[in-house]
């Protein structure tokens, strides 16, 4: 298993890949499993996921995983309190309101993408001052949710 720290706009995230005796991999984001299976020549384990992931800090090679990251933020990394999409998908949920006070981490809306449900946390406290989307409406990526002030 080999165990990376990856950054993203901003955002660290915890990834592991592990090859699968049965072919293909499995990759961790993190503590979101996911099965991959590689094509194209003769690509088919984690070892040639390394070029790709070259630009990436490993942390670890042991055989245990490492403790997750810090859960995920959608905020700009300068922190200005604008949340937006990190995937497209619909809002299946919105957990606060305008005018309620919100705390770093705190999940402000649900977002399902690929049968699978997202949380949208905030990366800074303050005041809900606007939000972009309401429950049913579809997203696209970087799409504007919510503003945080």
């Amino acid at each position: 298993m080999a165990t990376y720290k990856v950054k993203s706009q901003g955002v660290e995230y915890t990834v592991s890949v592990v090859d699968k005796a049965t072919g293909g991999s499995l990759v961790t984001v993190d503590g979101r499993e996911f099965e991959v299976k590689l094509s194209g020549g003769d690509i088919d384990s984690a070892a040639s996921l390394r070029p790709v992931l070259a630009g990436w800090k490993p942390i670890s090679t042991a055989s245990t995983p490492c403790a997750s990251a810090p859960p995920a933020s959608t905020a700009t990394p300068e922190g200005d309190g604008r949340i937006f999409a990190p995937i497209s998908g619909t809002i299946v949920a919105i957990h606060v309101r305008v005018g309620d006070l919100v705390s770093v981490d705190q999940v402000l809306m649900t977002l399902e993408a690929m049968k699978m449900e997202n949380d949208i946390t905030a990366s800074v406290s303050g005041t809900v001052k606007e939000i972009a989307v309401s429950e049913g409406s579809d997203t696209s990526t970087d799409q504007l949710l919510m503003t945080i002030g």
